[in-house]
């Protein structure tokens, strides 16, 4: 307590703006450093994403008595509206993406505490919004109906997402030899579970166990002791089922049912709707697809609740099939694929673990969504990467993947015999 006291301390010190901007100018861009980008990563994140807008706008479609043919016809009978926020959002992201990758990594891992606490403060205050849907405080508003956005809504732990990379990975980063006894393990424990026990309050099971895998997959790769992580993992699920169930059954939440009906769907019908249609979507996909809009297909008849967010994947492969599918989980594999690569070519720890937590991050969400889509897994609201719609997903996802560019571009110059801004301990 006494050290976390001189450390505000010292952040609120008179010259703290001026020591910030002088950090900011020490790590901005330099001239030459998008010749280090990964191009080609960043050519198939893109690929995915206009693949994702297409899907939107399958899932958006409006029923027609007769197929609609024609770019210009299609436009004019179906429903434009997500898609068009979508592509919004790609560009808003492109703009995020490289605002994060211009900036030295290292600047993030400074402030990587001030990051963490303003994290904190802003999953504290939508505690105290009005709850939403399911009775979930997980959404601030901004904006109104006159706005050229209309009004819209984002949510802050999507945002954590990107605090808890950079704070994980400068924490990890920081210690000399790995954990090995449970004295070591229990500030990490603690630096993890405050964040996550916030989300779980919104409630957003979700993204809490999003900061768990990232947390757990960061323990194995700093070397931490095995039976250490594989005890914390135990006691995780020994507190967080019988906790889950209490909270979700005292208010009666749907979220219960969720685990019910994943457990046998024909019993319950009706709640395993959005399930049981988004499999028989899939299955009539057939090989190569029903096309981006057809006459009664589930997506324009409204079958699948939320078919254009958490649920994308059963439209993409109701619209383009088995092949379309899986060209999607082959495109997500190169993906992460190439993220790993990047992870093992990292000589700098902190950039090690910005990319490792990234990849954790995604590769959850890549398995959970697919996952939970064919029935393997319980439902749990968890978006796919860049496919489905969300602004503040696809803005979280861009900024961590400008972490990653960020810390691939200063890697490869480092081993050009480049320069590397490096800032003092705040």
């Amino acid at each position: 307590m006494q050290r976390f006291i001189k450390w505000l301390f010292r952040l609120f010190r008179k010259d703290s703006f001026q020591r910030l901007r002088q950090d900011w100018t020490a790590n901005k861009y330099r001239q030459g450093l998008f010749m280090s980008f990964d191009w080609p990563l960043y050519a198939l994140v893109m690929a995915i994403s206009v693949f994702g807008v297409i899907a939107i706008f399958s899932a958006t479609s409006a029923a027609t008595d007769e197929e609609v043919t024609g770019l210009v016809n299609l436009l004019n009978t179906h429903p434009i509206t997500y898609a068009r926020l979508q592509f919004i959002w790609i560009i808003l992201g492109n703009l995020v993406l490289f605002l994060v990758a211009s900036l030295d990594y290292h600047f993030y891992g400074k402030y990587a505490r001030v990051i963490y606490f303003a994290n904190i403060i802003v999953l504290l205050s939508v505690l105290t919004v009005q709850a939403g849907r399911g009775g979930m405080r997980a959404f601030f508003s901004v904006g109104g109906s006159n706005t050229t956005l209309g009004q819209r809504t984002f949510q802050p732990s999507e945002f954590g997402k990107v605090a808890m990379i950079i704070s994980l990975a400068h924490g990890f980063s920081q210690r000399k030899s790995p954990i090995r006894n449970l004295r070591e393990l229990w500030p990490t424990m603690l630096f993890v579970g405050l964040p996550m026990v916030l989300v779980f309050l919104q409630p957003d099971f979700g993204t809490a166990l999003v900061y768990m895998v990232m947390y757990v997959v960061v323990l194995y790769i700093s070397g931490t002791k095995r039976k250490l992580i594989y005890g914390l993992i135990a006691v995780m699920i020994a507190v967080a089922i019988p906790l889950w169930f209490y909270l979700n059954t005292a208010s009666d939440s749907f979220r219960l049912t969720r685990i019910l009906m994943w457990l046998n769907p024909s019993q319950y019908p009706d709640d395993a709707r959005q399930v049981i249609n988004g499999q028989i979507a899939i299955g009539s996909g057939g090989l190569t697809g029903k096309g981006v809009t057809s006459v009664g297909s589930f997506a324009s008849l409204g079958y699948i609740p939320d078919d254009h967010t958490d649920f994308c994947f059963a439209i993409v492969c109701e619209a383009f099939g088995f092949i379309g599918g899986v060209a999607l989980i082959i495109a997500f594999m190169l993906f992460l694929a190439r993220l790993i690569q990047h992870a093992l070519h990292t000589d700098d720890k902190f950039g090690e673990y910005v990319i490792v937590c990234t990849t954790a991050m995604f590769m959850f969400h890549i398995l959970e969504n697919i996952c939970m889509i064919l029935g393997i897994l319980p439902v749990t609201g968890i978006p796919l990467p860049f496919i489905s719609y969300g602004g503040s997903n696809y803005l979280t996802n861009m900024a961590a993947l400008g972490l990653v560019m960020n810390v691939v571009m200063r890697s490869r110059q480092k081993q050009l015999g480049g320069t590397q801004h490096v800032t003092k301990k705040l």
